[in-house]
């Protein structure tokens, strides 16, 4: 689908190129404010784009995907909330905070919004891991979880708490969890994922 910018662009275009009074130095003339409109409006999405490349690991086979190059074979946690529901401090994409709580990268391209907290090592119990991760954020990723028979339900995390036939999904690199977060086992390459899933 193409955005205003777009649309006026390639009007422009094909009104300079179809127009019989324009001689062929005021077409070269065009030609070049063309290039240079459509270079000025793509620096941005050229800049995204680089810093993706040159930060990210991106390799689908791999669990790490989309995650900081330095945080290969480390500890991750990632929160994707839904698109309907996502908090005020996450709605410009997935942010990476690194295991002390900074920012470090926000992937604005990437198809879910929430965060990512990563670099951690030797963490075993998922439960511990999740609690301390998200405590580095401060307030920002707060979890909420009750106590059961079977180890400890996530009712809310950074403030979301599903509701109805909705739930908190646990994923562990890449497959959803058999066990849950108080009896997942992690090593130090692991990426726990939570996002909400429906009955």
């Amino acid at each position: 689908m193409f955005g205003i910018v777009e649309i006026i662009f390639i009007a422009t275009a094909f009104t300079l190129f179809s127009s019989t009074l324009f001689t062929d130095l005021k077409r070269k003339q065009a030609i070049s404010a063309i290039w240079l409109i459509a270079l000025i409006i793509s620096i941005p999405l050229i800049n995204t784009e680089w810093a993706r490349m040159t930060n990210l690991l991106l390799d689908e086979e791999h669990s790490h995907n989309g995650l900081p190059k330095e945080w290969e074979n480390k500890q991750v946690l990632c929160v994707h909330f839904p698109e309907d529901s996502i908090p005020s401090d996450f709605i410009e994409g997935r942010y990476h905070f690194n295991n002390v709580g900074e920012e470090v990268f926000v992937d604005s391209l990437w198809n879910n919004s929430g965060a990512c907290i990563g670099g951690f090592t030797d963490y075993v119990n998922g439960f511990n891991f999740m609690l301390d991760a998200t405590n580095t954020t401060g307030e920002k990723l707060e979890v909420q979880y009750s106590e059961s028979n079977f180890g400890p339900y996530i009712t809310s995390i950074g403030g979301y708490e599903p509701t109805g036939n909705t739930y908190w999904s646990l994923y562990h690199n890449g497959a959803e969890s058999m066990v849950g977060i108080g009896d997942l086992e992690i090593k130090n390459d692991s990426v726990v994922v939570w996002q909400v899933a429906t009955w």
